[in-house]
């Protein structure tokens, strides 16, 4: 069944089965068909999923010092380890790691020419997976679910 099947059979009113094993069931759900739509997305460029969150993050944190914990933190779930990832990356051409000047146990990582590229080339690809899953939502809607899954995202220990 594909997410706008899926979408079309979900009443909008399911207030009366909110149960606490219901919504995870449902949010896990969910997130099982974002990410493999998201997958199917990004096959053609030869990358999972986790690698490019884990490019994102270093186009928006890579100048900063940021070392793999704290790349890890901006990731949306605990994944592989960052630094065997990142060794994939670097073995692909799409980041560099470099040791910082003046303390070189801290490594700086960036993308490369071919990682903004990978970026810039998935992202129709990835916007058209996002448009199909939330097909059929409206734009308030989808605004009020991301404020809702942030909520969620700050009761979960660890965070």
């Amino acid at each position: 069944m594909t997410a706008d099947a899926t979408l079309k059979q979900a009443p909008r009113d399911s207030a009366a089965t909110a149960t606490p094993e219901h919504t995870v069931n449902a949010l896990r759900t969910a997130a099982a068909h974002v990410e493999r739509a998201l997958a199917w997305a990004l096959e053609p460029l030869d990358v999972t999923t986790a690698q490019f969150e884990l490019l994102q993050v270093i186009g928006r944190h890579g100048k900063s010092s940021a070392g793999c914990s704290e790349l890890g933190k901006h990731l949306a779930a605990p994944g592989p380890d960052v630094t065997r990832m990142l060794d994939r990356l670097d073995s692909a051409g799409l980041v560099a790691r470099t040791r910082h000047n003046r303390d070189r146990r801290v490594v700086q990582t960036e993308l490369t020419e071919k990682g903004k590229e990978l970026l810039t080339n998935a992202g129709p690809a990835v916007n058209q997976a996002e448009l199909s899953v939330f097909h059929g939502l409206a734009d308030s809607e989808r605004t009020q679910l991301a404020i809702l899954l942030q909520g969620v995202r700050r009761n979960c220990p660890g965070n």
